[in-house]
């Protein structure tokens, strides 16, 4: 464990002690006050169930970090932020009577929020491709923070582990190629042999839902009313510049991801068809073939 971790879980560990009254959900919350300011607006008090102001004075931003966790280089405060929504909470909140779910203010808002960003620029862009928008906007250290959200927020939930600060410590001492496969086996159902991911139609057509979903719920979504079967692939691939958001674009995002995964849990390279449109597999797959890693 890294002095900047340890430092971090000093942190969460006193918080724990002051609030020894409150629930995980209600401590992993009161977490995103100490992240920065925009892990604490409106948005994220619809989604996660709670309000919590950004805490000024001394302790301003404690866990807005770039720190090694699980050997990776995380975003901290992406990485907090991320679990408030992963935290089971007694009762109803509005984000439930939506198709909104954790995976949105993680994986799929990053990569959603790329494409969205991409598009917004106008005649002027200074981000030329959509993939140069999701490297910077769904980085390596978001993807790290995201999975690390996940598991660690499995971990509570389950009542493997009663403190966020224990958990964050069982995450962190397991080698990260074995967490991402973990990861990839209870989130989209990999299956994992001979090193190899045996149903990657499968895990990608998930993850392009899931961005579809953010896409259609978030702020941004008036760019794309228009677009009709905004899943849908086309029958070849396009790689010319996109005048309008498409299923094009979702399928970049998601191999962006996916690429991520498979490098990350060290899994060979693979090729495979995807789904023409992944919430109907039995309309079947397209015919031409994608490269993970995409390039």
């Amino acid at each position: 464990m890294t002095p900047e971790l340890t430092a971090a879980l000093q942190f969460i560990e006193k918080i724990e002690r002051a609030n020894a009254d409150q629930s995980v959900y209600e401590i992993a919350n009161k977490l995103r006050g100490y992240t920065k300011p925009s892990y604490t607006t409106p948005m994220w008090s619809t989604a996660t169930g709670y309000k919590q102001p950004y805490v000024e004075g001394e302790f301003k931003g404690k866990l807005n970090q770039e720190l090694l966790l699980s050997g990776e280089k995380t975003d901290f405060g992406h990485f907090v932020a991320a679990l408030s929504d992963q935290m089971n909470q007694p009762g109803v909140r509005w984000s439930d009577l939506t198709s909104w779910t954790a995976d949105h203010t993680s994986w799929a808002g990053d990569i959603g929020s790329a494409i969205a960003t991409f598009h917004a620029q106008g005649s002027n862009p200074k981000i030329p491709t959509v993939l140069e928008a999701l490297n910077r906007y769904a980085s390596d250290s978001d993807y790290a923070a995201n999975i690390a959200a996940y598991m660690v927020g499995v971990m509570l939930n389950s009542g493997k582990q009663a403190l966020i600060s224990q958990a964050i410590a069982q995450y962190d001492a397991q080698p990260y190629a074995e967490n991402v496969r973990w990861y990839l086996r209870e989130r989209f159902k990999g299956a994992i042999t001979n090193n190899q991911l045996q149903n990657p139609a499968e895990v990608e057509a998930e993850i392009r839902r899931a961005i579809s979903t953010y896409i259609r719920l978030s702020p941004d979504s008036g760019l794309f009313k228009s677009v009709k079967n905004l899943l849908k692939l086309d029958p070849q691939i396009q790689r010319e510049d996109f005048q309008h958001p498409n299923a094009t674009e979702l399928l970049q995002g998601s191999l962006h991801f996916l690429t991520y995964l498979v490098k990350k849990s060290g899994l060979e390279p693979l090729k495979f068809k995807p789904y023409q449109l992944p919430k109907v597999p039995w309309l079947g797959t397209v015919s031409y073939e994608v490269k993970v890693p995409f390039v």
